[in-house]
């Protein structure tokens, strides 16, 4: 892969991935992008300041599994070294790649998944609907993107209310 698209969190899994990429192909590891929930930007900030930040959550993200204020300090340490880039999103985009994904709408077999775990995908899918995202990542039509989905169904309430068409 060119590019790696991860879920932020407090970091952990995106550390263990990153630091396995690196460990497999040293220098040649792709570009490690986290991604994270507007409301829910600890990574994000923790790269914007230099330092482990923690942020308070005011409104709960629809992403539960991402709706984390306060870095690891291990996960930091690696991912300080490690992700070239830091992405927010919104809550908006998360319903509608629930959706894609669940009705196949790539021609692919139907994939039932929680809303965490659509993270990398919601966020490559908008940096490739916007030129000036998508060259700041060095995405083109060249790229090859790893992504990682987390979770299955976790709450099948909100995901019933995604797929009647509703943003959770």
């Amino acid at each position: 892969p060119t590019h790696v698209f991860l879920q932020g969190g407090v970091g952990g899994l995106a550390a263990s991935v990153a630091a396995g990429l690196r460990q497999f192909w040293g220098k040649d590891a792709p570009r490690v992008v986290i991604v994270e929930p507007d409301l829910a930007a600890c990574l994000f900030e923790s790269a914007r300041l230099g330092k482990a930040t923690a942020v308070d959550i005011e409104q709960e993200t629809i992403m539960a599994g991402l709706s984390c204020g306060e870095p690891s300090e291990m996960a930091w340490e690696i991912l300080a070294d490690e992700a070239t880039d830091f992405l927010m999103i919104p809550d908006s985009i998360v319903a509608p790649t629930v959706r894609m994904l669940a009705n196949a709408e790539a021609s692919d077999a139907p994939v039932e998944t929680g809303e965490s775990a659509v993270a990398g995908l919601a966020a490559l899918i908008a940096a490739r609907q916007d030129d000036e995202l998508s060259a700041k990542l060095g995405l083109n039509s060249e790229s090859r993107v790893l992504l990682i989905g987390s979770e299955g169904v976790t709450d099948p309430e909100i995901f019933a209310r995604i797929m009647e068409g509703h943003n959770a």
